[in-house]
């Protein structure tokens, strides 16, 4: 464990409260005066939803380069997203700027003496040239590390970074080549995406393929081996479908370790990796740490309830032992629980960032939001409740209720019984269409429980005469024509895939007899092919489900049948889905 020497603080200046009236600014509350006051120790503020998190962080940092506790260039600060990371940088930059126009700004002090002899003129006279805290995401910070040090624990310093889409395809690869046996009636889209989810957690939990084989393997061996309650005995369905999909998780870590190294021999690497080999060279280097904690002396964890074990695993290591961490989070809101980070983090960050004289970290609250009005904070309440109360197993933080803002508005929360989705969507057009203009400088947002239900909110929005667009890629991948084009290239690629291909003859007004006679014309093909001398391929699957099954409908050798070896299967190419049609209703024994 690390160990930080304890200074002498310069004495205090400047209050909160006399900095933001200095600034032009809001009096902090209570609460966000204890969080930017507090001393350079470990500290775990919980933060609740709208309860301004953000300005309070930027807040704090200011606060200590105002009474020259850390020079600027000396506050790391951490959250999740480049978005983020550039909103907490500009907050702090535009204060800081300002705290040197108006002369506030304390010389910061180091164990040896004065960093800076004052206030730079430059930046006193409102320029660009104020130092800068060091903000990035969680991710970047990983990376830099891993390339910096890579050298200190025998791997590759130049290995380059891969896109997700670079992953697939190196993935697909391996699985379009793979020549065991997979006893699985996935798809091999299916299975790609399979293995590159198997090997990001097996990053975020820092495990080696054979060692998630070895628990899964427990896992599994427990739930066939349990025996039912009663005079039952086979497994219950749940019991057997959670065995079956552990078992399948097993048969794919041979794929996963294949992954791990090709990228090691073609010195590639993916965003997993760098998080990973940053906490190995943490905990296995302590003089990166010595280095960064003598570098950064206080240190800023935003959304800390969504770190992963090996996120955890890296900052614990580096920055343990007593120094100034202030992690901010809302267990309420964690969101990255697939992939490793879990909301009890915030629980045990007391006793994993122990103060310097090894009494946990102090624990702090923001409850006020400045979003809402009182009417909405207490429906958010009484919906949130029983996550105040959910946990009794482990470590538990306590989250505050949200209180209104000074000067809160009653507020309203309006709330209805429909009879379907179209209903809904068009409810919500006609809200909005009675409080919106176009000379209204406000906006609204529509949040939907899941991506299906974009294109009639859209639809009823635009019906309405409200202009409307969908935030991300997911809204235009929905959309009916890039479906249809998505789906045509699917099938021009890899005609094993029967969803896109599905989609495309349905298009065609082809009813339900139609797809019988191309589904008996499939299975003609199946026999005459099963009668003609096998050919090897380069990939054997097992289909537990599908025994004709072939990868393609050209003239390509493909796996047929349970034993994974294929025959050409020669489809003469239709002249349009009726003649297409009328071939396969010929060809129908």
């Amino acid at each position: 464990m690390s160990q930080t020497t304890t200074t002498t603080a310069p004495a205090v200046r400047h209050t909160a409260t006399a900095i933001a009236e200095a600034l032009g600014q809001h009096p902090p509350t209570d609460e966000q005066r204890a969080m930017v006051e507090a001393p350079l120790q470990p500290l775990l503020v919980v933060a609740g939803a709208g309860s301004g998190k953000t300005e309070t962080m930027a807040g704090r940092v200011v606060y200590l380069v105002a009474n020259g506790l850390v020079a600027p260039e000396q506050v790391l600060g951490l959250t999740f997203t480049r978005k983020a990371a550039a909103e907490l940088a500009q907050r702090v930059r535009q204060r800081l700027r300002r705290l040197h126009a108006v002369g506030l700004v304390t010389p910061a002090t180091d164990r040896q003496g004065p960093l800076s002899a004052g206030p730079d003129p430059a930046a006193s006279a409102g320029g660009l040239d104020v130092d800068r805290p060091h903000i990035a995401t969680y991710n970047s910070f990983a990376g830099g590390i891993a390339r910096d040090h890579a050298l200190r624990v025998g791997a590759d310093p130049d290995a380059r970074l891969i896109t997700e889409a670079a992953a697939w395809q190196l993935v697909d690869d391996l699985v379009q080549g793979w020549v065991e046996d997979l006893p699985t009636d996935r798809s091999p889209g299916t299975v790609t995406n399979a293995v590159l989810a198997l090997a990001g957690a097996l990053n975020e939990h820092l495990l080696a393929p054979d060692d998630a084989r070895e628990l899964l393997e427990d896992l599994c061996r427990d739930l066939v081996e349990r025996q039912p309650e009663g005079n039952k005995k086979d497994p219950y369905a749940e019991v057997a479908k959670a065995a079956r999909s552990v078992q399948e998780r097993i048969a794919l870590m041979d794929l996963v370790a294949a992954y791990a190294a090709r990228k090691r021999d073609r010195g590639l690497m993916d965003f997993g990796d760098q998080v990973a080999l940053a906490a190995r060279i943490a905990t296995d280097v302590p003089a990166v740490g010595a280095q960064l904690r003598d570098q950064y002396r206080v240190v800023l964890l935003d959304e800390y309830q969504d770190t992963s074990v090996a996120q955890l695993r890296l900052l614990s290591a580096l920055f343990g032992g007593g120094h100034p961490v202030t992690a901010v989070g809302d267990p309420n809101q964690a969101i990255y629980g697939w992939r490793g980070a879990s909301a009890a983090s915030l629980a045990t960050f007391p006793e994993t960032f122990r103060r310097g004289n090894g009494a946990p970290a102090m624990t702090l609250a923001l409850s006020t939001s400045w979003r809402n009005d009182r009417a909405i904070l207490d429906a958010a309440n009484t919906v949130a409740a029983p996550l105040r109360t959910a946990r009794t197993d482990g470590p538990a933080v306590t989250v505050p209720v949200l209180r209104a803002r000074p000067g809160a508005g009653p507020g309203e929360v309006l709330g209805g019984y429909l009879l379907g989705q179209a209903d809904e969507a068009a409810q919500v057009a006609a809200f909005l269409a009675a409080r919106w203009t176009p000379s209204s400088a406000e906006t609204a947002a529509v949040l939907c429980r899941k991506r299906s239900q974009f294109p009639d909110v859209v639809q009823a929005l635009r019906a309405a005469g409200l202009p409307a667009r969908v935030l991300g890629l997911g809204g235009l991948l929905a959309s009916p024509e890039v479906v249809d084009l998505r789906a045509t290239l699917q099938a021009a690629h890899d005609a094993g895939r029967g969803d896109a291909l599905m989609r495309l003859l349905t298009n065609l007004r082809l009813g339900a007899a139609d797809l019988h006679a191309l589904q008996d014309w499939a299975r003609e093909l199946a026999r005459t092919a099963a009668a003609e001398p096998r050919t090897t391929t380069r990939g054997a699957w097992t289909r537990a489900r599908s025994p004709a099954w072939s990868r393609r409908w050209t003239g390509h050798p493909r796996p047929v049948g349970r034993a994974g070896v294929g025959t050409p299967c020669p489809l003469p190419a239709p002249r349009g889905p009726a003649a297409w049609a009328a071939r396969c209703a010929r060809s129908a024994p």
